[in-house]
């Protein structure tokens, strides 16, 4: 029997043929090169000794290495390097695989530039260098930024472009959570990835989880995203069943200490853990400065918000252990302030605190009694420099230019603030 299809039922068939080979293709496996891809380093518990670094490659690509070598600009670096074989982990979410992959190299110099490399004996990335820190001088650049989270590809790539620019010699990049606006959602992690370049293949990035970066696992839990604690290899010394979303460093004369207030504000247990977990972190500090950085603010900047709890259980700890400067964010403005904030003891307080935005989902400012400078409808970067005891505080437009600044005195037990 002789079948008959006209054209349209044809291009119907193949359409179909066509369409299942996609999804199944796209089942197995998230990405097709079986080139590693979103590298990316973290901060470790010693940054002038160690570096971690993460990598994805597809699901035919169960082993990897990284390869390692004190920079010397020869054109046969490779003969010299040292390789590591990575740890793998299997990622299988919502029907999409991939590897994951990361290395914690120690026992490095420090001050010192050296080149590396991931994959394997098929398929390399290329040679990328990055600096370990010099743990003998007192002098430190970072790049804080507020919520990424949306249009991260049209319109937060060039927040992230102009920051290298500005902060050339910045050592770590700070995010104060919504990195994405989904967390469970891999494209718009693969969005970020590209939006950001390579600039967290050379200066290594300290993130805080915000609540959209956190999402219901395939069992129903809420949970941070599947994703994060695969690519984002961060130190393990947080609270019991929040490593990798609370965690410290400690980074030449600062303490920096993150702090997970999403899952501060949903679950009672994971309070309780932080809060205990956190004093013994405040109280163990012998850093000249004192750093914390989350994503919720002690003090909101929006109408109808307001984080009572979070300000009244962590806000004493900042007062009692004179915490410098708290970064935060999920308010989607800017503000500061510090002099109109008092401690317990009704003294000035010792800390300032900043909300901030960097992505283009921006909000009207809710004037408050404690601002000393605020702003609306604003994409911003933030430049920091500590020398000894001075920090300097420098908020950038997206096209580079100055809109804020402050300059932190730090005099025995008492911080003074000009502008």
């Amino acid at each position: 029997m002789m079948l008959f299809f006209n054209k349209r039922t044809l291009m119907l068939f193949f359409s179909l043929l066509l369409f299942r080979v996609l999804c199944v293709g796209q089942s197995e496996d998230a990405i097709v090169d079986n080139t590693p891809d979103q590298i990316v380093l973290s901060v470790t518990e010693d940054m002038a000794t160690s570096v971690s670094v993460s990598w994805r490659t597809s699901v035919s690509v169960p082993i990897s290495k990284i390869q390692f070598v004190k920079e010397n600009s020869l054109f046969n670096i490779e003969d010299s390097a040292y390789t590591v074989v990575s740890k793998s982990e299997l990622l299988d979410f919502k029907g999409m695989k991939t590897w994951h992959h990361s290395a914690l190299i120690k026992e490095l110099q420090p001050h010192t530039t050296y080149a590396y490399r991931v994959g394997n004996d098929h398929k390399w990335s290329e040679w990328i260098n990055f600096k370990t820190i010099n743990d003998k001088e007192e002098k430190l650049k970072f790049i804080y930024f507020g919520d990424v989270q949306s249009n991260i590809k049209n319109l937060w790539t060039r927040v992230a472009k102009q920051a290298v620019k500005s902060v050339p010699d910045a050592e770590i990049i700070l995010y104060a959570g919504d990195i994405v606006n989904r967390g469970n959602n891999l494209n718009e992690w693969e969005e970020w990835f590209e939006a950001s370049g390579n600039m967290h293949q050379a200066i290594p990035i300290m993130p805080a989880a915000g609540n959209h970066d956190h999402g219901d696992s395939e069992f129903g839990k809420y949970e941070i995203s599947a994703y994060w604690n695969k690519q984002f290899k961060v130190p393990s010394n947080g609270a019991d069943g929040l490593e990798g979303t609370s965690y410290y460093v400690d980074v030449k004369n600062v303490r920096f200490v993150v702090f997970n207030t999403e899952m501060f504000n949903t679950y009672e247990k994971d309070r309780d853990s932080q809060m205990e977990w956190l004093r013994k972190v405040l109280i163990t500090n012998n850093q000249k400065w004192l750093i914390m950085l989350f994503h919720h603010p002690i003090y909101s900047t929006k109408k109808n918000r307001d984080n009572v709890e979070l300000r009244s259980l962590v806000k004493p700890l900042i007062d009692e252990f004179k915490v410098d400067l708290v970064l935060q964010g999920h308010d989607h403005t800017y503000a500061r302030g510090k002099e109109k904030i008092a401690m317990l003891d009704t003294r000035e307080s010792h800390a300032t605190y900043v909300v901030s935005v960097s992505g283009p989902k921006m909000s009207v400012v809710k004037e408050a009694d404690w601002m000393d400078r605020s702003a609306s409808f604003t994409q911003l970067f933030h430049g920091i420099e500590i020398d000894n005891n001075k920090l300097i505080f420098s908020s950038y437009k997206v096209n580079g230019d100055l809109m804020d600044s402050f300059t932190i005195l730090k005099k025995g037990n008492r911080n003074t603030i000009s502008y």
